[in-house]
């Protein structure tokens, strides 16, 4: 029978699980794409062109020899890491850290790696080691309009967020981080992932689907299941003054339902696929069935959504299930892969997970 994976194993597997089912998605995706040209169809072809505003093209994110390449979900969440992880790392020492600042001057790293022209207005950027990581910065096939967001010089902020017109599910694709740290409250959970997500999105849902991965994840590091997590971080949600009515409904989701929220918002509908996929896979697998398949079917499932509802979905049960239930063939494929377990370790260590 599968043992309960450690703390540390649920940091490393929600990391992972998140890059390589994104990067597995948009490699699909890309293969969909050239099956349409040539009359052919696939599941991944209707979801790609579903994709919103938020949403990259079809490019380079599996090279000929099947390397998996992070999109930027993956990346992000690996910058969202490194950020949290020095923050803890600096509350360790004594030296407190502004948690918020540390995100934004992350992502403003990544964004100047993905050759955006930041103003004379902005920080002043430290090199840390994750800069001298290719997979963590490699350059997008296609840069994503809401990086838009960030080329300004100005931290968006859950009450004065960036990006008001971008309504997709990459912020909550890459704000699983946020509930990794153990012990952190609820409302401070929010906080993070609402401050995170604002960097970029400022749609009310596109946040709050944020602050709604970032919670689940939070329960489930201590050791809720999937529904329970979803109730609970719905009840936090809905608490708020201005509730999304689309991301509560998407927290409402049954296995049945799937993404079948026609009328919600983009990043609402992405949280309902990924919520729908990983119950169903909790669900029909058993202790001793939780591996690698399991996962990879579950996220190709998600995958018809988008790559943000996979990254989702492999964040979930990739904390969930521990690192070991993570696909092994998209893990041993992923470009990066060593860089993700760098980062799980140093988070865990500096939060002090077993």
């Amino acid at each position: 029978m599968t043992s309960t994976p450690s703390t540390a194993s649920r940091i490393h597997g929600c990391l992972l699980g998140a890059a390589a089912a994104e990067a597995a998605a948009l490699a699909a995706g890309q293969h969909s794409a050239g099956q349409h040209s040539t009359g052919q169809h696939s599941a991944g072809q209707h979801s790609a062109g579903q994709h919103s505003a938020g949403h990259h093209s079809a490019g380079p994110h599996s090279t000929d020899d099947g390397v998996l390449r992070l999109g930027a979900a993956g990346q992000l969440s690996l910058y969202t890491a490194d950020a949290l992880a020095q923050v803890l790392e600096w509350a360790n020492d004594g030296v407190y850290a502004d948690q918020a600042a540390c995100v934004w001057l992350a992502f403003l790293r990544w964004a100047s790696g993905q050759g955006v022209a930041l103003p004379s207005s902005a920080p002043p950027i430290t090199e840390r080691w994750i800069d001298t990581q290719p997979a963590a910065r490699r350059r997008l096939p296609e840069r994503p309009p809401w990086v838009d967001s960030l080329a300004g010089g100005e931290m968006g902020s859950a009450a004065r967020p960036l990006g008001s017109e971008y309504d997709d599910g990459a912020a909550a694709a890459r704000s699983a981080p946020f509930g990794l740290v153990q012990g952190t409250p609820s409302a401070a959970v929010v906080s993070m992932a609402l401050d995170g997500a604002a960097l970029t999105h400022g749609d009310r849902a596109a946040m709050q689907s944020a602050a709604a991965v970032a919670l689940i994840i939070r329960e489930l590091v201590a050791g809720a299941a999937i529904s329970d997590a979803a109730e609970a971080a719905r009840a936090v949600l809905a608490a708020l003054r201005a509730p999304s009515d689309d991301v509560l409904a998407a927290l409402d989701v049954t296995p049945e339902e799937g993404a079948r929220l026609e009328d919600a918002s983009p990043a609402a509908r992405a949280l309902a696929a990924a919520l729908s996929s990983a119950i169903i896979a909790e669900r029909t697998a058993g202790p001793a069935e939780r591996t690698p398949h399991s996962f990879e079917n579950a996220v190709e499932r998600a995958a018809d959504s988008g790559p943000e509802a996979a990254a989702i979905a492999g964040a979930i049960l990739g904390t969930l299930w521990g690192d070991d239930a993570v696909a092994g063939a998209w893990t041993r494929r992923l470009e990066g892969a060593d860089v993700v377990a760098r980062l799980a370790d140093e988070l865990a260590e500096a939060s002090g997970a077993n």
